[in-house]
């Protein structure tokens, strides 16, 4: 069990590092038209994004120790995914906060 979370951690936070570095690959960023894009501030949206990846990282490291499977699988993937749910919502709420 704690191979996988391990496994799940690093490829969580290459992803979380990958959009960091790299946040014009978000789903929905190139697809937007050139005079909305240039309103966005991506390097700001990226970072937050990058941040609440990281937050779920303490769940998933502490499911191994919790007694049931169903605590197991909320703690691994629910509580990490769930963050990052709320942050895109957040996001989509407040718009203005990552406008240039």
């Amino acid at each position: 069990m704690f191979l996988g979370a391990l496994i799940f951690v690093a490829v969580w936070c290459l992803i979380a590092l990958f959009l960091r570095h790299y946040p014009e690959t978000m789903a929905g960023y190139n697809t937007m038209p050139k005079a909305k894009r240039e309103n966005i501030d991506i390097q700001k949206l990226g970072r937050f994004v990058s941040n609440s990846m990281f937050a779920g990282v303490p769940s998933v490291l502490l499911s191994p120790l919790m007694p049931s499977e169903g605590l197991y699988s909320l703690m691994l993937c629910w509580i990490p995914c769930g963050i990052v749910v709320v942050a895109g919502i957040y996001v989509n709420v407040r718009k203005d906060k990552f406008a240039k």
